[in-house]
């Protein structure tokens, strides 16, 4: 086989090799037929993110000193994008409620209170942007590889690889640990049981319980890791960023409160 590492500075010539090679790679029994492809291309890629973090390891040795500002930097733009989507969505409001309908979505929209139509807009709209700026945060640290932004394609079922201890862990990032349903469980078993080690994480301790099966993801070895247990793997203080996070969600309520 050839060396993948060295067509790191030519992705398309990488992707045209994993390809020719991809037929090399056996697939156990228990990989199911959607992620035969995902499993070839993560075993042949495996020495590939192993050197990655050799090299660059050794290399990023500022990382450290600037994660804080890098941790501002990714709660700035989070707010700011957020505060833009909000705005248009107010707007939007107004300009149904100058309209005259003859059919509404609800009594709040009927009766023009846009506080409370909008509420679970601006929830949906901030959690979902919080899980992308909790990955942009995830990956400050040296001890991250996005498949996404090194790569340029991306994993079935992997939004980072930690580098823990030596070891490569295919990992599985969600805000919560209660964000999942039963069918949406499975597939995260399925997507994370196809790696030696993989980690499904929650970046944030809260909510009730797991929602993914812990018997499930004990049997197939898949680390279940919440807040501190997850950022402390990635040497980032894990306190920090909830402060952080805590103060720019209140500078968000009271800039869309106040408009």
């Amino acid at each position: 086989m050839n060396y993948l590492y060295s067509y790191r500075h030519n992705l398309t010539q990488l992707l045209e090799e994993i390809n020719l090679q991809k037929p090399s790679i056996k697939i156990p029994t228990f990989v199911t037929h959607d992620l035969v492809d995902t499993y070839q291309i993560c075993r042949l890629i495996d020495d590939f993110i192993f050197e990655y973090f050799q090299e660059n390891r050794t290399t990023d040795t500022d990382i450290a000193d600037n994660s804080d500002q890098k941790i501002d930097d990714a709660l700035d733009e989070f707010q700011s994008k957020v505060v833009e989507k909000i705005l248009k969505e107010k707007q939007d409001f107004k300009n149904i409620s100058l309209k005259k309908k003859k059919g509404f979505k609800n009594i709040f929209e009927f009766a023009q209170c846009e506080n409370l139509y909008l509420s679970n807009k601006y929830v949906n709209l901030i959690s979902e942007s919080l899980g992308h700026t909790l990955e942009e945060i995830a990956s400050i640290s040296s001890q991250v590889f996005v498949p996404e932004k090194i790569l340029n394609f991306k994993i079935k079922g992997v939004d980072l690889v930690v580098f823990n201890q030596g070891i490569i862990k295919y990992t599985q990032l969600k805000t919560k640990k209660d964000t999942l349903t039963g069918s949406q469980s499975d597939r995260s078993i399925n997507e994370l049981k196809i790696h030696p080690n993989s980690v499904f994480a929650a970046a944030l301790d809260m909510g009730n319980s797991w929602t993914i099966s812990k018997t499930k993801a004990k049997e197939n070895n898949i680390e279940l890791l919440a807040g501190q247990a997850f950022w402390s793997m990635l040497d980032l203080d894990y306190e920090t960023i909830l402060n952080k996070l805590k103060m720019t969600v209140r500078k968000i309520e009271k800039e869309l409160y106040q408009v």
